[in-house]
């Protein structure tokens, strides 16, 4: 027993896959969803490196001294 006839599903794929406004949708979701995966993946990195060379910068500044 099916809830929805399979030309019910067929139509609904048809009119859904030639409508201009769900594509553009579709395709902006595709590209941007990884975009903003790769972004947040990139700044995290952006900022430990920038940590990492303050602290470099600091101890060259601040040389630990001999005791």
């Amino acid at each position: 027993m099916e809830i929805i006839s399979q030309e019910l599903t067929q139509e609904l794929i048809r009119i859904t896959w030639r409508n201009p406004a769900f594509m553009a949708i579709a395709i902006a979701l595709v590209w941007l969803i990884p975009q903003l995966f790769i972004r947040k993946i990139m700044t995290k990195k952006y900022e430990r490196r920038k940590i990492e060379i303050q602290k470099i910068k600091i101890q060259k500044l601040y040389p630990n001294s001999p005791k």
